[in-house]
């Protein structure tokens, strides 16, 4: 039987504590949609990353690759796994690419089209400045941000905004030289990155940094509707950025509260599609004397999907064993979403391949 931990968590910090249990659930079948066209296949390539979560993740249209970065194995008091690596998936084989990536682990990350480099805001240390390091298809190149410039900080998420020709980070907390005696008094801060420098933008509505924390926000394009899309696991929240300013999102009826849930824009089917996770319930906002609680359940397996306006649940056939933290892509050359690994409890990750899309 799985076993639930409660949560409490610092205002503006992440979760340290995860789901533990002897082994990983085994999903039951789920019957497939009536005229269903797409659904999960497990590949078995000959080599592969090792089991890992939160690593960075994206698709890189330079080298016609997925990319996977860095990430961790194991969590909180059992040993913890920090990995330098980097891989690319071709839609066939995995290749290690180079062994000097940033170890960053749940970082901002997204690629950005403007300069043709994957990006991942990282922190080197607790007195040092985040570094936006870059990895152009070839090495990691990166500097810190100079303490002359405003910098956010690194418990956000990242997208590509066509429109704009940048990347734009939210983070539940202010900028880093903006920080607050109490933690009580955070506010969400929402930047813009244009391959050189940060610059803090100032809308009139902003996410509330109740939406999510750390690795439990998702941040994609929508290109059906030209906005970015921010979604909140636990808080269920889905807000909207249009280029200049913030909306919220209504809709009912959408995946559970959770947290560690992988999300990407499928372009194929024009829709987000989120998958998996790891239960919450009980969920208690932050208040001016403790951060955010609630407490875990076992992991997930379901896969939704969001039109713009609704969510829809999906019923493949087959599904992926139940995660959290995985790393998910849509790789452009073949018209499906790539999973790779995730979390199935704190002791244990997988290193098996997945990819979703129409069927053969």
């Amino acid at each position: 039987m799985l076993a639930t931990a409660a949560v409490v968590i610092a205002a503006g910090g992440s979760a340290t504590a995860r789901l533990t249990s002897a082994s990983a659930p085994t999903p039951s079948p789920t019957p497939a949609a009536p005229g269903a066209a797409d659904g999960w296949s497990q590949l078995h390539p000959a080599t592969a990353p090792l089991p890992r979560d939160s690593a960075s993740v994206a698709y890189d249209p330079g080298t016609h690759t997925v990319v996977v970065s860095a990430g961790e194995a194991a969590c909180g008091a059992l040993a913890r796994e920090l990995y330098q690596d980097t891989w690319s998936w071709n839609g066939s084989a995995w290749t290690e690419v180079s062994i000097d990536a940033p170890p960053a682990v749940g970082a901002p990350n997204a690629y950005d089209a403007a300069t043709g480099t994957f990006d991942v805001l990282w922190l080197e240390g607790c007195a040092d400045s985040p570094t936006m390091a870059q990895w152009n298809g070839q090495y990691w190149t990166g500097a810190q941000t100079p303490d002359t410039h405003p910098e956010p900080a690194v418990d956000g998420a990242m997208a590509y905004d066509p429109a704009t020709q940048t990347l734009l980070d939210w983070s539940p907390s202010p900028g880093l030289d903006q920080m607050p005696a109490s933690t009580s008094s955070f506010q969400s801060s929402t930047w813009s990155w244009d391959g050189v420098q940060w610059t803090e933008l100032s809308p009139s509505i902003s996410p509330p940094p109740s939406v999510g924390d750390g690795r439990d926000v998702q941040m994609v394009y929508d290109s059906a509707t030209g906005q970015i899309l921010l979604y909140g696991d636990h808080s269920q929240a889905m807000w909207a950025w249009n280029g200049s300013a913030w909306s919220e999102l209504s809709g009912s009826g959408g995946p559970s509260p959770r947290v560690g849930s992988s999300m990407v824009y499928d372009s194929a089917l024009g829709e987000a599609l989120l998958f998996g996770g790891d239960t919450v319930s009980g969920y208690s906002p932050p208040s001016a004397s403790q951060g955010e609680t609630y407490t875990l359940g076992p992991p997930l397996n379901d896969l939704w999907t969001w039109d713009g306006a609704a969510w829809q649940q999906l019923h493949p056939a087959t599904s992926p064993p139940a995660r959290f933290y995985a790393q998910m892509a849509y790789d452009g050359d073949d018209g499906q979403v790539v999973l790779f690994g995730g979390a199935v409890n704190d002791i244990a990750d997988v290193a098996d391949t997945w990819v979703y899309g129409p069927a053969s």
